[in-house]
């Protein structure tokens, strides 16, 4: 996919970049973890997104994390 813009970019453990990329044309989205690709509908990543933000949430509340920014 051509024309695509980098809407998020972290570095995890073990220096692996996640990246997730916009493509406006298709309205897709990527998500790269290391040298794996997900791609998806912008609407179904938008969905994944919020499902994850409650599994997150869930697991934060359940357990002792030291966060590092």
């Amino acid at each position: 996919m051509r024309h695509q813009k980098v809407v998020g970019q972290t570095l995890l453990a073990g220096q692996t970049v996640c990246k997730v990329l916009y493509h406006k044309s298709s309205d897709m989205v990527e998500v790269e973890v290391g040298g794996t690709t997900l791609k998806f509908e912008a609407s179904s990543f938008i969905l994944m997104n919020e499902m994850l933000r409650k599994a997150a949430a869930k697991i934060v509340m359940q357990t002792d994390i030291e966060w590092v920014a």
